[in-house]
């Protein structure tokens, strides 16, 4: 992870920076939209449409809990949270049983 993302997750944390946090979801957002994809091939257009009104409404809080000294990725961090965080909104909304 390159040291301006590092700055903005730091920023985040410390300072509840709305600026930086629009920053890492626009960094983000490509790590999520694969995942997007794979979930609207697997439960239908309508259910693609409900990840993207959805996963920005969580990030705030994902990203208050990651930590950088940990060691995982923050690819595998993001894709790994968000894929369980969309498998409850699939969930809730009747898509998964």
């Amino acid at each position: 992870m390159d040291e301006q993302v590092k700055l903005w997750i730091t920023q985040f944390q410390q300072e509840k920076d709305a600026d930086a946090l629009e920053k890492l979801k626009e960094y983000c957002v490509v790590m999520i939209e694969p995942l997007i994809v794979e979930f609207t091939e697997k439960y239908g257009e309508e259910a693609g449409v409900l990840l993207r009104s959805k996963w920005d409404k969580r990030f705030f809080f994902i990203f208050s809990k990651y930590q950088l000294n940990v060691g995982l990725s923050l690819e595998s961090f993001v894709q790994n949270t968000y894929r369980f965080y969309f498998m409850q909104v699939l969930r809730k909304a009747g898509y998964i049983q």
